[in-house]
């Protein structure tokens, strides 16, 4: 007989005969394979299995997608888009990975807010040509 080491982390699966609507709150890892609609609030790992559609505002501290997610995400980790995986709707977060073959249409903005442009000026100022004296 087996035994089970309790400390170790696991994952809670929900499979991809189960509708959600409203609000789904969890600690730790989730899988979620399913139909949900509505708003999702971790300080975990949340992963969108590929069979999942997902219309929701997202915040977690990790999201995985392989299904197909409509709405806001905002992660404190990382939020990593997998192949064939699709994205609408806007993101926020320390890391963003978009998978070559992934869809991805929205916007990306740091976590820890606006990061200030460089400045290009004296790059530019070699190119232009200085005023001529007369």
């Amino acid at each position: 007989m087996s035994r089970i080491d309790s400390s170790s982390p696991r994952t809670a699966m929900i499979t991809d005969q189960v509708e959600i609507k409203g609000t789904l709150a969890f600690d730790g890892s989730l899988e979620f394979n399913g139909i949900f609609e509505g708003e999702i609030i971790s300080q975990g790992t949340l992963t969108i299995g590929s069979e999942a559609v997902i219309k929701a505002e997202i915040q977690a501290a990790k999201v995985i997608i392989r299904g197909k997610v409509q709405g806001n995400i905002i992660a404190t980790e990382s939020v990593e888009v997998c192949d064939k995986a699709e994205l609408f709707g806007d993101v926020q977060t320390a890391k963003f990975i978009v998978a070559e073959a992934a869809v991805f249409r929205g916007r990306s903005d740091p976590i820890d807010g606006k990061s200030a442009a460089p400045e290009f000026a004296p790059v530019f100022r070699r190119l232009t040509p200085a005023p001529k004296s007369r």
